[in-house]
């Protein structure tokens, strides 16, 4: 069945205002998702914590439907504040031993290198290997793995031009080589089919405030059973140790074992209960349909930039693709073309050089037709 997209539409308010092609920086909020943090934060001003137990539905729902995304069970995922956040649990969670090395790529973006590079202080080789314009070959990467590898973390879309990660490849190399797998998945849950399972990825992570369709300070991190027991918990509270109901003193930290063990106390409520629902509205549309319509969308996108004599440095015709496209204009820099197409009320970005598009699912074919005909007016 195709999807209605009409039946979407009003919950973008942003389309009455601007062409929204930014989801690879920060989402606009849905109604939907708005409307429930607004509820959350009534409830709590009128009535104190007495709906504590329904606000508990929220973070069953995150991890029952951040579940299904992944393609993992919900006792794997833990409710995060960050992507940082989780990839720092991971990555200091690790029982570090004497010549273990982490593979990173030279392109990562800093929220995917700042949590091993960190490690070097611990001394921990991070080895980094080229990564052209966001691009991971599996062959190349292959040889870079040592019998000391203890981690590759890869980022499974390319912050700055859309590349994906051949997971598939790079799980089977790194289960060949005894190498834990850790994805940065921001840049494409939410939009790109996933199986953590199937594929084998130890770690899956991403905030909510990208393709989630969420706030900020709320996101999902699916562990698998094996890697969860190789974690030290770097951080200790109420809500992540065994304690018997109704009794709040605890004499021994034994940390629960399933996603709970990277949760230790008060978490973003309000965030939540937005993350809930932002899951809620993508499952209602339907990942697959969700997929379809950003794929068309981003196609067509390059073919109008393309035709407009832009460089466009994502993946082209024969590759698989995700939200992100990234282009130079021939003759105008990338700063002035943002600042031209930003007086259209057309939003983007510019990073490391390129002007990055990221268009979501409710784009319409009609508005990149407009889009095409102001890249005209503009002189772009």
């Amino acid at each position: 069945m195709s999807l209605d997209l009409s039946r979407w539409l009003a919950e973008f308010p942003v389309r009455e205002h601007c062409l929204y092609l930014d989801h690879a920086a920060v989402c606009p909020l849905p109604r939907s998702v708005a409307a429930a943090m607004r509820q959350r934060v009534q409830e709590q001003e009128d009535e104190g914590h007495l709906k504590y137990h329904e606000w508990k539905h929220h973070i069953l729902t995150c991890r029952h439907l951040g579940a299904q995304l992944i393609g993992c069970k919900p006792d794997d995922i833990s409710i995060i504040n960050s992507t940082s956040q989780g990839l720092s649990m991971i990555a200091e969670g690790i029982d570090w031993q004497e010549k273990d090395r982490v593979l990173l790529g030279e392109e990562e973006f800093a929220a995917n290198a700042a949590p091993w590079l960190h490690l070097e202080s611990r001394g921990v080789v991070v080895d980094r290997f080229r990564q052209p314009d966001g691009q991971i070959s599996p062959d190349d990467l292959a040889d870079e793995l040592t019998p000391n590898t203890r981690v590759l973390a890869v980022s499974w879309v390319a912050f700055h031009t859309g590349w994906i990660a051949p997971l598939a490849q790079l799980s089977r190399a790194c289960k060949d080589n005894g190498t834990l797998l850790i994805v940065d998945a921001i840049q494409g849950l939410g939009i790109l089919p996933m199986s953590m399972k199937t594929l084998g990825v130890d770690a899956v992570i991403a905030d909510g405030h990208k393709w989630l369709l969420g706030p900020e300070g709320a996101g999902i991190m699916a562990t698998s059973p094996e890697l969860r027991k190789q974690l030290r918990p770097i951080l200790s509270g109420w809500q992540n140790v065994q304690l018997e109901p109704g009794d709040f003193f605890l004499q021994h930290a034994e940390h629960h074992s399933d996603g709970r063990r990277f949760e230790p106390g008060a978490a973003n409520g309000v965030g939540i209960a937005g993350l809930a629902a932002a899951l809620d509205l993508l499952n209602a549309v339907g990942p697959v349909e969700v997929h379809s319509r950003v794929e068309t969308m981003s196609r067509l996108l390059t073919r109008i930039l393309l035709a407009h004599g832009w460089d466009v440095y994502s993946p082209g015709s024969g590759h698989p693709v995700a939200g992100i496209v990234a282009a130079r204009h021939p003759g105008i820099a990338p700063k002035e073309a943002r600042r031209r197409l930003s007086e259209r009320k057309i939003v983007c970005s510019v990073r490391q050089g390129y002007v990055r598009f990221s268009p979501h699912f409710y784009i319409t074919k009609g508005e990149l037709e407009a889009f095409d005909r102001i890249l005209e007016k503009v002189g772009l």
